[in-house]
């Protein structure tokens, strides 16, 4: 039935559109284009990311917008001229066809093996066909059958009436060679994606896959490819450029033929954006996947997501596909002021896809430095780390038509607005539900880059101590006797167990609390490192201590420090800082958890030299968060 009717609907639009002046048709369909453009809704979205993939670098977003507007009215002036080629002949060619390079056809068209009419689908490629024949060139023209069988029909006989012959995909490939053996002329359309079986070459910037068939065919029959392509100038007024043949010898690589068809494709495009047919997916099948990491300056946050994107890598590269395939760039995200963050973030979660292209919000909210660098990418998946950016994450989503990440709970009305959220076990206990949902992986840990070390590693052949001394916070203080205890602790530990030891502290810790630890450890000979966090600027200190050590004591006010001790592998004990409000905190909570799972263990600072001293002389070890594995797992729905 509804093929029934879309042919009637066809026919009775070229009967409309025959009486009609062509330029009358084509202002129709330009309005036709603009309709079609506020109506669609994820296709639009396809167009938008594939043009933006290909020119971030040139152009703005905007520019990006207009483009996309006019790659709709583009397609509806295709369909119009389609619904009116019975107006089309010799005098419609003579004079509004101009072909440039007609004796290249003419020195194909002399090869008793025929020509490949290597065509893509930019401009009008059907008037290009049908162009062929008034210009006495008849062609057979490989198409693909439409679901529908009497709308097909229809198709057929309105390119049939024209001269040209039909040779359909579904036929046997014989049909091809029989054809071309006769030193004919074989029409196809060269540009869309090829799917698995193609071969991945360049196309803007992107392995595209190409079709490999047509190029085996030139090679096997000895026939000509002649890559053609039809731009519209004005109106109904075209242009056909007819590039140089390409020959393939029996024994050639027939890579660059397809490379050099892929470059004319692109210089084409490059010159005429609005006119290619950037809605189908030509990229499908491309094994790069741009990786955009939002920082939000916060140290931490960004360790955060670079070990998600770690597992992202894993993940792939756990499917065949390369190092290289995933370029990560990171972006620094600066707000003007904090009531602008908060403004715009409040407003994020109620962003459609009709922000693709506007970035007025954006530009509002970000210093002008962060808006340019974040609008002039692309990406195909965006990480994140922490609430503050969760908003940019969301806009940059819809504008890049991509997948998003985000770490740490963004929210309830943000919740839906993530395709993956990796959410520490200390903020999801708040949430009821929250770790069965398919979304959402629930880590023991915060991410991290730190991975299980194995044995020791370093200069020392003796034991050695790792302390890792985090700072105050709105929950803990660092007072002086409790300073002074963890720092005798450890001393005393070393000196029973004859190991060495290294300490590091924070940022964060307070100037006093450092200067007795540096008068207690830093000149005991038994101290292999003493480093302040003030001035180090190793970004891997904290992995290599923890690489040289046997056991490793660590502040619990940090929940990072935590667990990147953790992941090491190795024996961890916590003390925590002096409380500075009552109850529970989530700091305490989060080392409890791990604590009663056999991550860790809680030791008081009194405590620390004779725990120490236990776990080295009976070689306690401790288990291991499968964190790693779970997220690796979990980024698969990125792809």
């Amino acid at each position: 039935m509804l093929d029934s009717i879309a042919s009637w609907l066809v026919i009775g639009l070229n009967k409309f559109l025959h009486i009609m002046p062509m330029r009358f048709n084509l202002w129709l369909g330009r309005r036709l284009g603009a309709g079609f453009y506020l109506l669609s809704g994820k296709r639009r979205g396809v167009t938008y990311s594939n043009i933006k993939a290909a020119f971030y670098k040139e152009k703005t977003p905007q520019e990006i917008k207009r483009l996309v507007k006019q790659n709709y009215r583009s397609i509806m002036q295709l369909f119009v001229e389609i619904a009116s080629l019975t107006k089309v002949n010799q005098k419609y060619v003579d004079k509004y066809i101009r072909v440039h390079n007609i004796e290249r056809m003419v020195k194909a068209a002399k090869n008793p093996n025929g020509v490949i009419y290597n065509t893509a689908h930019f401009g009008n490629w059907e008037l290009s066909a049908v162009t062929s024949m008034f210009i006495n060139f008849p062609i057979h023209v490989l198409t693909r059958d439409q679901k529908m069988e009497k709308l097909n029909d229809l198709l057929y006989r309105v390119r049939e009436s024209k001269g040209i012959k039909i040779i359909s995909k579904g036929a046997d490939v014989k049909t091809i060679f029989r054809v071309l053996h006769k030193g004919a002329i074989v029409g196809i359309v060269g540009d869309q994606n090829a799917g698995p079986n193609g071969k991945l070459l360049d196309l803007f910037g992107r392995p595209a896959s190409t079709a490999i068939g047509p190029y085996r065919i030139a090679q096997t029959t000895g026939a000509y490819i002649l890559p053609v392509f039809l731009r519209r100038v004005d109106g109904p007024y075209c242009e056909i450029y007819m590039e140089e043949p390409m020959k393939i010898e029996k024994k050639e690589d027939i890579t660059p033929y397809m490379q050099r068809y892929n470059d004319l494709l692109e210089k084409h495009v490059r010159e005429c954006p609005d006119q290619w047919l950037w809605m189908h997916k030509k990229w499908k099948m491309t094994p790069v996947k741009m990786v955009l990491v939002l920082d939000d300056g916060k140290k931490g946050h960004l360790k955060q997501s670079l070990a998600v994107v770690k597992q992202i890598k894993r993940h792939r590269e756990g499917r065949g596909f390369k190092p290289e395939h995933l370029p990560v760039e990171i972006v620094p995200i600066r707000f003007k002021t904090r009531s602008r963050r908060t403004v715009f973030n409040l407003a994020a979660p109620f962003l459609t896809s009709r922000s693709q292209g506007r970035l007025g919000w954006l530009r509002w909210a970000l210093t002008p430095e962060s808006y340019a660098d974040a609008s002039y990418r692309y990406a195909d998946v965006i990480v994140s780390c922490g609430s503050a950016l969760c908003g940019v994450n969301r806009i940059l989503k819809i504008e890049n038509f991509a997948h998003n990440l985000t770490i740490l709970d963004p929210g309830p009305l943000m919740r839906k607005k993530f395709d993956v959220i990796v959410m520490p076990r200390h903020d999801a206990a708040k949430i009821k539900g929250i770790e069965k949902r398919e979304k959402v992986v629930v880590t023991e840990l915060a991410p991290n880059v730190v991975e299980p070390a194995g044995p020791a590693q370093g200069r020392e052949v003796r034991p050695c101590i790792g302390v890792l001394i985090g700072g105050e916070n709105k929950s803990y203080a660092f007072g002086e006797d409790l300073v002074r205890s963890v720092a005798d602790g450890i001393k005393e530990g070393s000196t029973k167990t004859g190991s060495g030891y290294y300490i590091t502290t924070s940022r964060r810790t307070p100037e006093d609390s450092e200067r007795v630890l540096e008068e207690i450890l830093a000149n005991d000979p038994r101290c292999v490192g003493f480093i302040s966090g003030k001035t180090d600027k190793d970004e891997a200190t904290v992995e290599k201590i923890l690489t040289r050590s046997n056991v490793v004591v660590v502040s619990g006010e940090s929940i990072s420090m935590v667990s990147e001790a953790v992941s090491s592998g190795k024996p961890v004990l916590v003390f925590m800082p002096d409380k500075k409000q009552k109850g529970k905190t989530k700091y305490a909570c989060f080392v409890k958890g791990l604590e009663e799972k056999g991550y860790l263990r809680s030791v008081e600072p009194r405590d620390i030299s004779q725990t120490i001293t236990e776990v080295l002389e009976n070689k306690i070890e401790f288990k291991l968060p499968d964190d790693d594995d779970r997220i690796c797992e979990k980024v698969g729905k990125l792809f």
